[in-house]
């Protein structure tokens, strides 16, 4: 079973996951900001980080990406459609957000990408099955371990993720949400921002996840 430690960070409270196996090798998701707070947890906890992995590149998911792979010289994972947004102030939205002058480009050669269906394995226990979810960026994907999913800015607690950001699309939106609600079984789903919530409980109280005419 995997360990999750959920830390808002920066000054938009984007959700930070640090999400750990028994032998305590850990991913790190979404690594938004205030880098100092984050290597201060996983010391405390002492945490061995193996990867980055980010649902979508805009810049209150990876500010502090850059920090992290020079600390631990690990490597940053994004969708093949994000891959450029992470290399840019003005693409990722850090400009537009007025963060531009904290961007920090993350070490090109430590970026990789992946891709709809992949499995990303870390370890026996540390995988997640990537799914592609358009919609509020080009790139967006959640990530799927067993009975858990981590949706980035796709879905939150209640709501969804904006799709008035450049590559964002309400098309591509609406077929993501209903690609989750039709996933088997229940999971709970650590979202980008806010409160966690359960595909369960979005199904039967919100509406976002229900198949619309595209």
């Amino acid at each position: 079973m995997l360990n999750v430690i959920k830390m808002p960070v920066g000054e938009l409270e984007a959700n930070c996951f640090l999400v750990s196996d028994a032998e305590k090798n850990t991913v790190i998701i979404d690594p938004g900001a205030e880098p100092d707070v984050i290597l201060a947890e996983l010391n405390t906890r002492e945490l061995t980080p193996l990867a980055i992995l980010l649902t979508h590149a805009h810049f209150d998911h990876f500010g502090a990406a850059a920090e992290l792979i020079e600390q631990y010289h690990i490597p940053l994972y994004v969708h093949s459609l994000d891959r450029e947004m992470v290399t840019s102030a003005e693409y990722s939205l850090a400009v537009q957000l007025g963060f531009g002058a904290m961007y920090r480009r993350p070490d090109d050669t430590m970026i990789r990408t992946f891709e709809d269906g992949d499995e990303l394995k870390f370890s026996e226990e540390l995988t997640f099955s990537v799914l592609h979810t358009p919609g509020h960026s080009p790139g967006s994907s959640c990530f799927r371990h067993k009975d858990i999913l981590f949706s980035g800015d796709t879905l939150f607690r209640d709501g969804v993720g904006r799709i008035d950001f450049q590559g964002g699309n309400i098309r591509d939106m609406r077929r993501s949400l209903a690609r989750l609600g039709a996933l088997e079984g229940d999971c709970t789903v650590y979202c980008g921002h806010f409160a966690d919530t359960t595909l369960e409980h979005e199904r039967t109280f919100g509406h976002y996840l229900i198949p619309r005419k595209l």
